[in-house]
This record gives C-alpha cells, structure tokens and sequence, in this order.
C-alpha cells in the first residue's frame, strides 16, 4: 500500500504542473513569447510554439489545481498522513509556483532544442517528458513552504514519460498537436 501511497501523492504534487503543462495546447495560440525574434545562431528564440496565451492559461489552470488541492486539503481525507506521506498543502500558491516552474521549464527545453538545430514538433528523448517537471520541482522546492519527498520524485520521474505519449497521442488525434509525440 505504501507504493500506492507514493504514487497518489506524486500525481497530487505535481498535478499543478501537468495542468500548465497540457492545457496550454488546448487553449494556447497567439502571439509567440520571442516575439518572432532570432538568435545570432540565425534560430529562433523559442519558437511559435510558445506563446503569450498558453502561459498565461497554463499559469491559469497551474494555479487553480493548486488552489483546489489548497482548499481540500484544509479537511477532509487530504488533510491526513497516509502511510508516513502528508497530503496537506500548506500554500495557497503552491499551484502558481508549480505552474509558473513548470512553463518556465517547457521554455528553457525549447530554447535548448533550437540551439541544437531541433524544429518545433521534433523529439529529444528525455528533455520532453520531464523539461516541465524539473521546472516545477525547482520552483517548488524554492518558493513553497513543501516539497515532496524523494519517493515521489522517482515515481513521477517513471509515470511522466508513459502519461507523455498518451497525452500527446491524444493529442494528436484530437487535432491539437501536429505531431503524435
């Protein structure tokens, strides 16, 4: 049951970063965050696929999973200590710290990707699954008063990649993403 525990804790901490992390796709668009500019490497910043919509949403929908974890975990079974794990969130802002971590990391991976001559839509393995998640881990452990415990990590660490590819397969289907990665 602990595993069990661990697992549900890690989708719980970092639900707030998932949330800014997908939802983005659905409801982003607009102007690009580098305004269309180059770098002196004759690349783009970040690319059109970072725009000023899809942060403002995902730091939107970031915070307000926060908030809703905030708000029952005030009482109520998210309020106990399951197995040696506390599920209380003791921050109302714990979602925006998360989620804010979580863009910035999508960010700095795309910027990553274009200094090394990636396109939008084209894959480096590892840096896809978890760029949002070590932003949001980073932040997390800077900003909030909690920070999950290392179990969680590698639990979140396995489960993202696989939740990766469904969501963007999804994703794909669903004509959000060009691409099914």
């Amino acid at each position: 049951m602990w595993i069990l525990a661990v697992i549900l804790h890690a989708l719980y901490y970092f639900s707030p970063a998932y949330a800014a992390n997908s939802l983005p796709v659905l409801f982003g668009g607009g102007k690009p965050i580098d305004f269309g500019r180059y770098c002196r490497d004759g690349r783009r910043v970040l690319g059109d696929g970072k725009t000023w919509r899809g942060f403002v949403v995902g730091l939107f929908f970031g915070y307000l999973m926060g908030l809703l974890w905030y708000f029952l975990s005030m009482s109520g079974p998210l309020s106990q200590t399951y197995y040696g794990i506390d599920f209380r969130m003791p921050d109302p802002f714990f979602g925006l710290y998360m989620g804010l971590g979580a863009l910035l990391g999508d960010m700095l991976a795309s910027f990553l990707k274009r200094r090394l001559g990636l396109e939008r839509g084209q894959r480096l393995w590892g840096l896809d699954q978890l760029d949002f998640l070590i932003g949001a881990a980073v932040f997390a452990y800077l900003l909030a008063p909690t920070f999950p415990i290392w179990q969680s990590l590698v639990a979140i660490a396995v489960i993202t990649p696989l939740f990766h590819l469904i969501g963007n397969f999804i994703g794909y289907k669903a004509g959000a993403k060009s691409v099914p990665w």
